[in-house]
């Protein structure tokens, strides 16, 4: 969930305020940025040579694994599955 599923202000001025200034200020630390930057120029290497991907463009999904295990039990997989 979102940050501001939690929070709720009456005044919509307020609102925006605060989402703003999460959106401005709130940021992973620079050893965070920059792991991920090396996966990501990894992956533009890996399309440019092994794929033939000129510059490098490559896609990717977010796969959630465990998210709705509760709410719809027959998409549980085991691990040995």
């Amino acid at each position: 969930l979102q940050f501001y599923a939690f929070l709720f202000f009456e005044n919509y001025h307020q609102d925006l305020w605060m989402k703003r200034w999460v959106r401005d200020h709130v940021r992973y630390n620079n050893a965070i940025q920059c792991a991920a930057a090396r996966v990501v120029n990894g992956l533009r290497h890996l399309a440019r040579t092994v794929h033939g991907q000129e510059h490098g463009i490559f896609h990717t999904m977010h796969v959630r694994r465990g998210d709705f295990q509760r709410m719809y039990e027959k998409t549980h997989i085991t691990a040995l599955e």
